[in-house]
């Protein structure tokens, strides 16, 4: 209706016909204020978005609601010429106060829960923090609905929006598999980290086997705890793991077994660059006469069963 508007102000503004213009400016204002009142209504309802704690999870209302807002909006503008008008100005603005309302209280949501403290969890957080997983399960969710649903069309402010979705999957994606990764491969990263530590800053690897908290026997026994049977053990715990937190409502498996394949293709990658790290640090400090007993081809075949 605003586009209509402005393409008849537009064509009355040649003319002599003040009546119907002024007629047509009066409306146009008249609207653009409702409209501008819808926006701020739908904000306010955003952000009195509240969720319980044992609900706060999987995709959040307005982040199910602003895909089909968006394609009902731009359906209406459909017209080559509409980024010329106003109307397209006022609902870039629109989409960028909703994403920012958005965003801001996804973030209160996902810290909510008593004692939440969010902070990056890497390799020396706690694996077993509960709240800082459901931190990042839910902004993985809600980034990756965005991405998966919202039609950006070629439209900057929404591709803008939906860059950031994805920025901050990326870095959401990585502290979560940093965090589950820990249940399975802990003691071998904790030895490997601490070998790389030490070997960033020695000219001679091999010296690092004459220490006692990284001599051969100890390296030995790290690598034996990691036989097949213990191996396959802590990938099928782990992929039970992300299917928990990831797989969603059985009568809607679509997104959900998408973003569960996600973070398994990403777990899948840091259980072959564990195998990368280990296998260089056996061949330069121990000169290659310890073993793994898995390899990269057994994690790929057991993350594609």
């Amino acid at each position: 209706m605003l586009f209509a508007l402005e393409k008849a102000i537009s064509d009355f503004e040649e003319t002599n016909q003040e009546f119907i213009l002024h007629s047509l400016q009066k409306l146009h204002s008249r609207l653009t204020g409702l409209f501008n009142r819808f926006v701020d209504e739908q904000i306010r309802g955003i952000e009195e978005t509240k969720v319980k704690v044992n609900k706060r999870k999987g995709v959040i209302s307005f982040m199910r609601t602003f895909p089909n807002f968006s394609a009902a909006i731009e359906n209406m503008l459909a017209h080559p010429s509409q980024e010329f008008f106003d109307i397209r100005i006022s609902v870039n603005e629109a989409y960028n106060k909703i994403n920012r309302a958005m965003w801001e209280s996804l973030k209160f949501i996902a810290k909510e829960a008593p004692g939440q403290q969010p902070g990056a969890v890497s390799g020396g957080g706690d694996p077993e923090d509960k709240e800082a997983l459901n931190y990042h399960i839910l902004l993985i969710e809600n980034m990756n609905h965005y991405i998966e649903e919202v039609d950006v069309r070629g439209i900057p402010v929404l591709e803008k929006w939906r860059n950031r979705a994805a920025q901050d999957l990326q870095e959401h994606m990585k502290l979560y598999v940093d965090a589950v990764i820990r249940r399975p491969l802990g003691k071998l990263l904790d030895f490997v980290e601490s070998t790389e530590s030490l070997l960033a800053n020695t000219s001679n690897p091999t010296s690092i086997a004459a220490r006692a908290s990284h001599s051969r026997s100890v390296a030995k026994k790290v690598l034996a705890s990691y036989d097949l049977k213990e191996f396959r053990r802590g990938i099928e715990l782990l992929k039970k793991r992300v299917e928990k937190h990831f797989g969603g409502d059985p009568d809607d498996p679509g997104p959900s077994r998408n973003l569960v394949l996600q973070v398994l293709n990403q777990c899948e990658a840091r259980y072959a660059d564990t195998y990368d790290r280990t296998r260089r640090i056996i061949d330069t400090v121990y000169e290659g006469q310890l073993e793994l007993e898995w390899r990269k081809e057994d994690a790929v075949a057991m993350f594609k069963r």
